[in-house]
Order: C-alpha cells, then structure tokens, then sequence
C-alpha cells in the first residue's frame, strides 16, 4: 500500500540495519540494566535514600526545609488517608496544589498508597480543569486552602493537605501498596488535535529510566536541583526525580510565573548544580550573560529546537556542562539525551543524542520501514521508555502506539512521535522538525488544531487558522481570522474568552482578520501563505486609547513601545494584548529598573499590566524597592 507521508519518507531499497547502535547503550559498548533491575518505581527509588540518609535535606523553600525522613514520614501519613478514600494501583488522583513542599508530600503519598497523579494546574481556566476531572474519572482531588476556592465542583472527594486530621495518621505500614513498574505513576494532560486535550498515561517503567546517573548528566547526594516547572509540565518529571531518587537536593522556586531572572537569582541564592530550562529561557540567561558566574555544573535543555549558536556561547563563557534532553510526553518525558561537545557545533540543530537505557529509537518511512543513515525520516521511540496509552482514547492510543515493524520481544510497540529525524554517523539522532500541525511554545506542545477550535467558538468567530512564528526571540502564536459580518472582534475579548478555555501559553500573541483565508490547490488552509506573510489587518484592541500624560507615564509607554515594536501605548493598553510576551517581560522590567533605580518583582508586568496599573503602583510604592 502507498504511503500517504511526503516524498521525504520514501524508502530506497535497503537491508535492516544493525540495530546496536539504536538502542541505548552504555559508552563502552555494553548494555546498561535499567533501574527496574532494582527498585521498579519512582517512590521506591525516594524510599530507599530516605532510609540511607534520612537527616539529610531534601526539599528547601524559602525559609522552609524538610529532611528525607520528614518527607517520608509525611507522605506515609498522607498516604494512609488516600487508601482510606480507595486509591490503590492504576487509581488516578487531582493535585490542585501549587509549586511547594506540600505538593511534593502530596505526589509521594499519591504513589506510596499506589495511586498515580494526575496534574491540575491552579492557572488553568476552571472549564479547563472541570474536564480534566471528568475526562481521567478522578474521584479524589489533594487541594490546600490557598488554592480550594479555584478548585470547581465536582462528585468526588477532596482532601485539604492544611486539615491536620489528613495527615495525623497511623503506622508507615498501613500505607504499603504493591505496585509493580507497568502500574501507572502520572497521567498528563497534552494539547489534542481535536479541540480537547488528552491525557498520556505514564507507568513507573518508563519514568524511571531519565534518573539513572550518567547517560547525559550526573545525580547524586552532592547535587542541588531547582524546581521551577510546573506539575503539568513533563520536565518536572525530571526536575523531581532525577533528585529525590538520587538523594539530592530540591530547591522550589516560589510559586509565580517563573523568568530567567528569578530562576538565575535562585540558582545563585542557594548554590543549585543542576538546571533544566527551555531553549527560550536558556537563549534569554545567554543573550543577558546570566549563566556567567553561577556555581551551575550542568544544564539540561529540552523541549524545544536548540540554538547552536547559543548553545557556543554558554559553552565558551561557563565552566558547566550542557546537555539535551529530547522526547515527547509519551516517552517518559526524554528518548535521548546528550552531553554536547564541541564537535556538536558544527550542526544546526545540534544532536539530540543517543537513546537512553531501556529505549530503542528508530528512524523510519511512512511504511514503517527504516531510512538509510544520514536519511530524513519519522523518529519512531520504543522500549521502556513508551506510555501505556492515551488515557480513554483508544482509537487515538491505536493510531499513534503501532506494532514494532521489526519486535525485539512479541507484542513491543513504537510511538510515532511526528518529528522529523535523521541519524548521523556514530549513532547521535538530529531532530529537524515536525510532519503535521504540532508546534512547541515555551517547552509546551501545542496542536494548533485545539487552538483553532477553541476560537471558532468564540463569537463571531467564523473561519480560523493558527500558525507558529519567530519573533523577539522565540516561537509565538499568530491567528487569522475571518470574521462573521459586524461581529466587531477584539483582541481583549478573543483573549479574554480564549483565556475561560486554554491555558495562557496557548493563546495567540496576534489577532489579524482577513476576508478570506488563503488555500492550496487541494484546499487546505494554506499555511506557508501565513507564515510568509499575507495582506491582514491587526484586530483593534478594544480598549480606547488615552495619551500617557505623566513623565512615569510616558517612561513606562516609550520603553513598552520600543520592546513591542509599536508607535505608541495608551494608559489602558494591555501589555499582552499588544503581543508583549513572557521572555519580554525580563527585558522590559530590566529597562524599567535601570532608568527608575528600583528593584520590581518579577510578576509585575502580569499583576499590573497597563501602563496606568504600573505608574500608579510605583507611584504608591506598592512595588519597587
């Protein structure tokens, strides 16, 4: 049967090649035991130091520190209440909590009673969270009292870790449950092609792989790592584990929308050895020279295509190590991993690496058949390393988790994961882009589908189309759309009701209307159009435009102009109405702070976002010191 993938999938006849150098592998040649030959999950892997080293410190945040034996102690506790509520193995149960220690003893519990965590994250939309609930069939939800009152209504149980009967509990060993590897450890939620989002259901097997010591970066008892992701971000699987199963030590960053500025204050502040960030964040640290000076001995960047050219410069002006982290969500967060040399700079992108332990990696046509080296193709993921499914989506599950062409043992699998690939001489992978409509915003993935439909069900809404494009620095999201006769569409009303639906890094930084939108000859949208750009009229913010009038005013407004590349700013103008973006806001609060001689938090730009908010604030001294 003919392929129906692009030409570049085409397959020249070929044998199948040796699949040692596909595999993960140790440097030496030889096969490297999983973690599983051990301890087979993620609570058993932090059991085991909170018994090596139980006064030792585990997790800081601020002024607040809890030891290894502590966290266990509390967890156990916590733990004895969920198995009360009937949470046991494969049972899925809500974290409503913010960044904090509470969270960390609230997804230990959640695994040591057997159950696996499902994200929710308090910045989400409630429509957003309600169906997050109802779609995983959670009937126990761990809430605190700073984050209960966003928590919708729902039929289950919460439990208040701020209650003290719920952690006042018995003996560690009512909490004990059997949980082998294949029990599920996380559920997380990922943007989806059909306008919902859909949850990849993550067994202990496949997590546990990305702690191992060694393959891309070092773990131990001496490392200090900083928790700055969010829950429902994949990458905190790593921030988490590759610590607390190693017995490092955790640093929380405060629970705010974090910038490279807070995070490079935190890694001086408390002595953090090991990074991970984004290529848009580590891009803006190198572009500020932030990393210069940091007592960092290694960084690990995913998530996102990296700049080679950044990626130089770290390497020549810090003495840390830098590494890759590759893979999609439903290959346990990383497939490769890499430790960057200086060889490495000589491509663009840079490798993604060699397969991690436990995890095979192939690249292959449309046919499921393998490329020859150096070829583009799919890269296809199998091993340890691979989900059990999509959660309640088993067509989905069938369509993306297909049949090992070529099965090292009956029944394996492989992940189609979209992206585009090819393998260099020596083994090393290099991603070069996607085959279908997924884009990365901020570390995030995002199905341009799920944003299209959430705006063609905003009022008068009646064509849409999103794209993804560079600008100041990094990728953003642009909308077209053709709207319906005097529907008077706003960029504050669209943002305001996409923001009742989609989490903020999903929507759009530019709103444009066009009468119609351009097609390919097959009658497609055609998206190449957009991206080159095509005659499109910005939408009007919505807001009346009022002159700056003060000299702050006027401060803020010039500097705000020239950042977003616009002729002017009125007082009641939204920052990210106007397109202002996250890694903006550091640049912007920097210029700020220089020409007023004050030290502005790093939320301010999202706590007063217009001109007016802002110079009032700074004029009362409600910010700035």
């Amino acid at each position: 049967m003919p392929s129906s993938r692009p030409d570049l999938f085409r397959l020249r006849s070929l044998s199948r090649p040796s699949f040692l150098t596909l595999t993960g592998l140790s440097t030496g040649g030889e096969h490297v035991p999983t973690v599983t030959d051990s301890h087979g999950c993620l609570h058993q892997l932090f059991a085991a130091r909170a018994t090596e080293r139980p006064d030792a410190p585990a997790v800081v945040q601020g002024a607040r520190s809890v030891t290894y034996g502590q966290l266990a102690r509390r967890s156990a506790d916590l733990a004895s209440s969920l198995r009360d509520a009937g949470v046991g193995p494969d049972v899925l149960v809500g974290l409503h909590l913010e960044r904090s220690i509470e969270m960390l003893v609230a997804m230990l519990a959640v695994l040591t009673a057997g159950g696996a965590y499902v994200p929710l994250s308090t910045t989400d939309p409630a429509e957003r969270v309600s169906y997050l609930i109802e779609d995983a069939g959670i009937g126990v939800v761990l809430t605190s009292s700073s984050t209960a009152r966003r928590l919708p209504a729902f039929p289950g149980t919460r439990l208040d870790l701020d209650e003290p009967a719920i952690v006042d509990r018995a003996p560690v060993e009512a909490a004990r449950a059997a949980v082998t590897p294949e029990h599920l450890a996380y559920v997380i939620y990922t943007s989806g092609t059909t306008g919902l989002p859909k949850g990849v259901a993550v067994p202990h097997r496949a997590a546990v792989r990305i702690v191992r010591s060694g393959s891309y970066a070092d773990f131990g008892a001496d490392q200090t790592f900083l928790q700055a992701c969010a829950l429902s971000f994949d990458a905190s699987v790593f921030e988490i584990w590759a610590c607390l199963a190693n017995g490092g030590r955790r640093v929380v960053l405060p629970d705010q929308r974090p910038s490279v500025e807070s995070i490079v204050e935190a890694v001086r502040a408390h002595g953090v050895s090991t990074l991970w960030l984004t290529p848009s964040l580590f891009n803006r640290a190198v572009d500020a020279g932030l990393l210069d000076g940091c007592p960092l001995r290694q960084v690990v960047v995913g998530g996102e295509v990296l700049s080679t050219a950044h990626l130089g410069r770290a390497m020549a002006s810090t003495g840390a190590r830098f590494s890759n982290g590759y893979g999609p969500t439903e290959a346990g967060v990383f497939a490769c991993g890499h430790r960057f040399e200086a060889a490495d700079l000589a491509l663009t992108p840079p490798p993604v690496g060699r397969p991690l332990p436990g995890t095979d990696v192939h690249v292959l046509d449309g046919d499921l058949r393998p490329v020859a080296e150096g070829e583009r193709g799919e890269l296809c993921i199998g091993g340890d390393a691979l989900a059990r499914c999509y959660h309640r989506r088993p067509g989905l599950t069938a369509e993306r988790f297909v049949p090992h062409p070529f099965p090292p043992t009956p029944g394996a699998r492989l992940y189609r994961s979209g992206d585009v690939a090819r393998m260099l001489p020596g083994g090393l992978f290099q991603v070069l882009g996607r085959v279908d409509g997924q884009v990365k915003i901020r570390g995030h993935r995002v199905e341009l589908a799920e944003v299209e439909v959430a705006l063609l069900l905003q009022p008068g809404v009646a064509q849409a189309a999103v794209i993804d494009r560079e600008q100041h620095g990094e990728r953003r999201l642009a909308a077209y759309l053709v709207p319906e006769p005097r529907a008077g569409l706003t960029v504050t009303g669209l943002r305001a009701g996409l923001a009742r639906r989609l989490p903020d890094f999903m929507i759009p930084s530019e709103f444009c209307a066009l009468d119609r939108l351009p097609l390919t000859r097959h009658g497609k949208v055609d998206r190449a159009a957009l991206r080159d750009g095509v005659a499109a009229a910005a939408l009007p913010l919505g807001t009346a435009f009022v002159s700056a009038a003060t000299e702050l005013e006027m401060l803020i407004g010039g500097i705000w102009a020239e950042a977003l590349d616009v002729a002017s700013v009125g007082l009641d103008d939204n920052y990210f109405d106007l397109g202002g973006s996250s890694l903006l806001v550091g640049k912007v609060r920097g210029q700020l702070e220089d020409r007023l001689g004050l030290r502005l938090p790093s939320t301010v730009m999202y706590e007063y976002p217009t001109i007016r908010k802002l110079a009032l604030a700074i004029s009362r001294e409600e910010v700035g010191r």
